[in-house]
């Protein structure tokens, strides 16, 4: 198995799966601590674009999204088949998952499985699978639900 991949497993399989409370819990903390720091910079921010730039500045977004969207659109063509990078947004997404209970985005995790599929490695798809699925084989929404839909295809309890 690749080595990248097996810690993205490991990393899955070893940690707890946090509830849904106890993520709308971690981000409304992380976002009450927002709006506190921003508040005691009430003086400092002026204008509604030091406000847009304090947000960003602030919020746990993956590296991949802050870019202008011309850039973001090149830069996901240009990752779409690479299982390293796929894997890297993924682990960046769960620092994000498990310090401040933003969600994970699905998409990044879809392309390892389409990857991993493609290139017929069955059993480490099957495996990222399983390990996705304990964290988030019970989210709602669109990929959420194809990943667990492919894992329950694969004959993984979900």
């Amino acid at each position: 198995m690749d080595a990248e991949l097996d810690r993205l497993i490991r990393r899955l399989n070893d940690a707890n799966p946090l509830s849904r409370e106890q993520s709308r819990e971690m981000y409304r903390a992380h976002t009450d601590q927002m709006i506190q720091r921003a508040i005691a910079m009430a003086d400092e921010i002026t204008t509604a674009k030091e406000m847009g730039d304090f947000i960003k500045a602030e919020r746990p977004d993956l590296s991949i999204l802050n870019q202008p969207e011309a850039e973001f659109r090149a830069e996901l063509r240009s990752i779409d088949n690479d299982l390293s990078r796929q894997i890297e947004i993924v682990h960046e997404g769960l620092d994000h998952w498990f310090a401040t209970g933003l969600m994970v985005p699905p998409y990044y995790a879809w392309r390892i499985a389409i990857i991993l599929s493609k290139a017929k490695r069955e059993d480490e798809e099957k495996a990222f699978l399983a390990a996705w699925c304990r964290h988030f084989g019970r989210v709602v929404g669109g990929r959420f639900a194809k990943l667990a839909d492919r894992a329950r295809k694969r004959g993984i309890a979900v």
